[in-house]
């Protein structure tokens, strides 16, 4: 898939002029606060409805405007396509999701286009809270399944309304629900799974092709499940609220049992971070026959770059890479095959220029 233009209005900085991109590499230049990152995020939010650098959408919407308005021109196999996304930055974030001018469903919407997505907020996978790592896989199973979304929604449904008794004290309720929790959660557990084991191969085979030196992470899935369930109703209904299930899952990312967090440097948790979002890009592939857009943010001297100009050149001819990067070398890493220079200053682009 060939993202061909964006027009942002009312997205941060950006102005609402339309930008076109190169089939291949776009390299998105300019100094610090002009808008490269803007411009990504935008394309994200195009692609996911959501953005990578915050859960809260009204910090996209330029201040002081009622609304945000995203769209853009796609062409996937050989069929062109026109998105567009709009919410309002009122409490109510009415949102408005069209596919060739035609008003889609949010599942609708999210398979017409896919983006894979590296910036420093994603090193969060390795340092944060549970609750990031369990986004990281949803995310990947929804890219190579759709239908998860379903799964997710069906699970969170259930969730809330099981909480809700347990809050009420309706504890004779419960049961009635335990069902329906038991078949949701495991839907829901037993994708995440197959996804893990999949992308944890895929990962040791990049990272075996491109002889990175850490070679012994090991990512296990643990699922939260339950070995006592009379005990646990008790402890739950002392607590009010759900205690096992997929809102409490985790994936660990060890190097000889220690958090990995704890034993790489900065430089080698980015490294591994990136090396991550190869291997989902790899399974989107295999999965769809074709390449997913991949967003590559605020890249640094930091990483490998003998491995990141490897790993780009095997890219597949038809992945589109949308980059920014402040620094020299790396800015020469992603200029070494076809690309399109894009130059931005206070949310414009003032040059575009293409080489081969």
């Amino acid at each position: 898939m060939i993202l061909a233009s964006v027009t942002a209005n009312n997205f941060r900085n950006l102005e609402p002029d339309p930008i076109t991109f190169h089939a291949q590499t776009n390299l998105v230049v300019g100094r610090n606060g002009q808008g490269k990152t803007n411009l990504l995020e935008a394309i994200y939010f195009l692609a996911t409805t959501k953005s990578f650098r915050t859960p809260r959408l009204a910090n996209v919407v330029r201040f002081e405007q009622p609304s945000v308005f995203v769209s853009g021109a796609l062409q996937r196999q050989r069929i062109e396509k026109a998105l567009s996304i709009g919410v309002e930055a009122a409490e109510s974030r009415r949102r408005v999701l069209m596919v060739n001018e035609e008003s889609v469903s949010l599942h609708d919407y999210l398979a017409a286009m896919s983006v894979f997505a590296y910036s420093a907020a994603r090193l969060e996978i390795l340092r944060g809270a549970p609750e990031e790592r369990r986004r990281f896989l949803d995310r990947g199973v929804a890219s190579i399944n759709p239908a998860y979304l379903q799964d997710l929604i069906r699970y969170a449904r259930v969730l809330r309304q099981r909480n809700a008794l347990l809050q009420s004290g309706s504890h004779g309720s419960l049961e009635a629900w335990d069902a329906e929790f038991a078949i949701s959660a495991a839907a829901v557990q037993r994708a995440r799974a197959a996804y893990a084991d999949e992308l944890s191969a895929a990962f040791a085979e990049i990272v075996a092709r491109h002889g990175y030196h850490i070679r012994d992470l090991r990512m296990t899935y643990r699922p939260s499940g339950v070995d006592d369930p009379a005990r646990v109703r008790r402890l739950e209904i002392r607590a009010r609220t759900s205690l096992a299930g997929p809102q409490r899952d985790n994936i660990e990312f060890a190097i000889d049992g220690r958090n990995a967090a704890e034993v790489l440097s900065g430089g080698e948790q980015k490294m591994i971070v990136l090396l991550l979002k190869f291997a989902k890009l790899e399974l989107f592939r295999r999965r769809h026959g074709e390449s997913a857009l991949f967003l590559l943010d605020d890249l640094d001297a930091e990483l490998d770059l003998e491995i990141l100009q490897n790993l780009l050149t095997r890219l597949p001819s038809e992945t589109q890479l949308f980059a920014t990067s402040a620094k020299e070398p790396v800015v020469g890493a992603l200029q070494s095959g076809p690309h399109r220079r894009l130059v931005i200053e206070k949310g414009r682009v003032i040059d575009s220029r293409d080489f081969s």
